[in-house]
């Protein structure tokens, strides 16, 4: 892979450690403070926050330079959790500041995320994009994974000012990790500043509304939401509530889905020539469905671990094609504002979700939730393999906006 890539990459794995370090805090500390519906409403407002601002900064990705938008992104995050953590060992306050700081940074990885999208199609060849992907999706697992071991650590023998102030050292050192990547303009933001926001807004929505293989991606994105939604809010209650676990039985939880994720990365990156993204796409949806049925089945914790980790390579498995192929059917002066759309609309599908899991378990059992999630969601999965085998795809990839 080119050199530039290296350092994107370690930049990104840096940043993911100390992100997933502070996740593990503030979610668990959240739990502690909340109900479980209460836990599922929090997370669906940090969906519905993503929706609305992943619907509003498309059209501004498009126009300012990746490289260096991302380059402030990172920068920002390191400023907002040194507030944050000034304001937690100044007050006694703690769910207050949490509460903003997930508001806010869920904003800036709404950018950052869409950003480094855009970077990726600018130092890797186009070639080279599933294995780049493979191996980004490697890295965002064993971030993770280390970023949950230390936070597991941390959380049972320190403070969440400690944690949140590591992860700030951290995004610095990230922050410091990217400059070697040239910030250039192109012809692209020269064009784009033309227009107005509105109709830069307006245009990437309506591409993605004309796009069959885009929205056929979505709907497949809806249905995988959908699945896991009640894992994404519910692990901490189902952690302590099904199996009668603690901080620990979480973090085991949480680290299988990660293991998992980096075992698929690694097989995906080493045979990602001989694979159909398609199929692999499709295969992933139907894999994420059966193993959350399994998980929602399972009261004992060697069970659930071994779910989590099959769950974890359904994951990875999903996000590869997903992202490869999203970058490989999308004009680069688009890629931003159509990302934007996509990532919108699954994330206000998430949020209603989570609304949804939030009421049903003041009337059902997490694990009675887990089945009732997964099992509708495997049914719509297989309806829309049928549906595409009887319609094959024959749009030819478009390179040019419009």
């Amino acid at each position: 892979m080119p050199h530039l890539f290296r350092y994107f990459y370690m930049s990104d794995l840096i940043a993911i450690v100390g992100a997933s370090i502070s996740y593990i805090a503030i979610y668990w500390t959240c739990a502690q403070l909340l109900s479980p519906s209460a836990l599922s409403l929090l997370i669906g407002a940090v969906f519905l926050i993503r929706f609305v601002s992943s619907s509003l900064v498309g059209p501004w990705i498009d126009r300012v330079e990746p490289v260096r938008l991302l380059k402030g992104t990172v920068l920002v995050r390191f400023l907002l959790l040194g507030a944050v953590w000034f304001i937690l060992t100044q007050t006694e306050a703690t769910l207050l500041p949490l509460l903003g700081l997930l508001a806010v940074q869920t904003f800036l990885q709404v950018i950052g995320g869409n950003t480094a999208f855009k970077v990726v199609t600018r130092i890797v060849e186009a070639e080279q994009l599933p294995v780049a992907n493979a191996y980004l999706s490697t890295l965002d697992r064993m971030g993770t994974l280390a970023g949950l071991l230390a936070g597991g650590l941390l959380i049972a023998e320190f403070s969440i000012e400690m944690i949140l102030g590591m992860e700030a050292i951290l995004h610095i050192i990230a922050w410091l990790l990217l400059f070697p990547l040239p910030s250039t303009a192109t012809d692209e933001n020269k064009t784009t500043a033309k227009t107005t926001y509105w109709s830069d807004l307006q245009q990437g929505f309506s591409y993605l509304r004309q796009d069959t293989r885009l929205m056929r991606l979505l709907l497949f994105g809806f249905v995988a939401n959908w699945m896991i939604t009640p894992l994404n809010a519910l692990l901490a209650p189902f952690a302590k509530d099904i199996l009668k676990g603690g901080a620990n039985t979480f973090s085991l939880l949480e680290l299988a889905l990660v293991i998992g994720g980096i075992v698929m990365s690694l097989l995906y990156a080493r045979f990602a020539d001989r694979l159909d993204l398609t199929q692999m796409f499709q295969l992933s949806t139907v894999l994420q469905g059966v193993f959350m049925l399994a998980i929602g089945l399972t009261t004992t914790l060697p069970l659930a671990f071994s779910g989590m980790l099959l769950l974890g390579m359904a994951l990875s498995l999903f996000g590869i094609p997903f992202s490869t192929l999203l970058q490989q059917t999308t004009p680069d002066g688009l890629l931003g504002r159509i990302r934007s759309a996509m990532v919108a609309a699954s994330t206000l599908c998430s949020a209603i979700c989570f609304g949804l899991s939030a009421y049903l378990t003041t009337v059902f059992a997490i694990d009675t939730v887990f089945v009732l999630f997964s099992g509708t969601g495997l049914l719509v999965a297989f309806w829309l393999i049928r549906l595409q085998r009887t319609a094959p795809d024959v749009e030819a990839r478009r390179d040019e906006v419009g």
